[in-house]
């Protein structure tokens, strides 16, 4: 009853947890290709974390705007496969609540109106969610609303933690700094263009820019950067140059056009 009284529907252990529908999963397919190549053990592991992040974590939309389930499935996978190398995925310090509006909203805190930010102080992260499925319309132009904030949170949750992987992601950051400070790599990621101009306001949002490149091109960043690569590889513990035919076969429940998850 209590968790009711709270307004904690979600937290309570004794709700079963909802399993992933083949249109979900075929969702999820479409918008992270990634997911369509994973060996069994991370798909099952993956699936098992996404069903888990959507069913504990406090969604609140605002307005009126359609596909709130898709919305709520896709900023999970989201989490989730930038996270799939880490044993803390359930993200507890830094994210308990992810708000969603229908467009750009104003920012109380900031005072402007905002795409989409990551209030650390209340553990939120917030969307338009105009921006968010923008985000997905190309896979290849590395501007991803959902990973920027949520590397973000990561950040976040990894600078406030002991553990043997939150002393590695730390040192990750250290070691991005350091090639920051060595001389002309500033500069030949200024000229590249690879990376968005925004990436270079601070090292956070440098790692947020960067982890939506290492997402989504994953091939060009390796080329392009391969000591920065590394880095971010061993920061996330996962390596997104995954290929049909380095991975074990993966058979998807093919089905036309699941506009519609109930």
């Amino acid at each position: 009853m209590i968790y009711y009284v709270l307004g904690l529907r979600h937290l309570n252990p004794f709700i079963p947890l909802k399993p992933l529908s083949a249109v979900e999963m075929e969702f999820i397919a479409q918008n992270f290709p990634i997911y369509g190549v994973l060996p069994q053990h991370l798909l099952k592991k993956c699936n098992e974390r996404i069903i888990w992040f959507r069913s504990k974590k406090k969604f609140v939309f605002y307005g009126k705007m359609p596909k709130q389930q898709e919305l709520k499935l896709l900023l999970s996978a989201s989490v989730i496969l930038m996270t799939l190398g880490l044993k803390n995925y359930k993200m507890r310090r830094s994210l308990m609540r992810i708000i969603v509006y229908p467009s750009k909203y104003y920012s109380r805190i900031h005072r402007r109106h905002h795409l989409g930010e990551y209030n650390p102080g209340f553990k939120t992260a917030i969307f338009s969610a105009d921006s968010i499925w923008e985000g997905f319309e190309i896979a290849d132009d590395n501007i991803n609303l959902a990973m920027h904030e949520f590397a973000h949170a990561l950040t976040f949750e990894m600078t406030r933690k002991n553990s043997w992987e939150a002393r590695k992601f730390r040192v990750g950051l250290k070691k991005i700094k350091e090639l920051f400070l060595r001389e002309g790599y500033a500069q030949k990621l200024a000229d590249s263009q690879y990376f968005r101009e925004y990436g270079m306001t601070n090292l956070q949002e440098f790692f947020s820019v960067a982890v939506e490149n290492y997402v989504e091109t994953p091939s060009v960043f390796l080329r392009e950067f391969p000591e920065l690569y590394g880095i971010i590889k061993q920061m996330l513990g996962f390596d997104f140059q995954i290929s049909p035919s380095t991975s074990e076969e993966y058979v998807s429940t093919v089905l036309p056009h699941p506009s519609i998850i109930k």
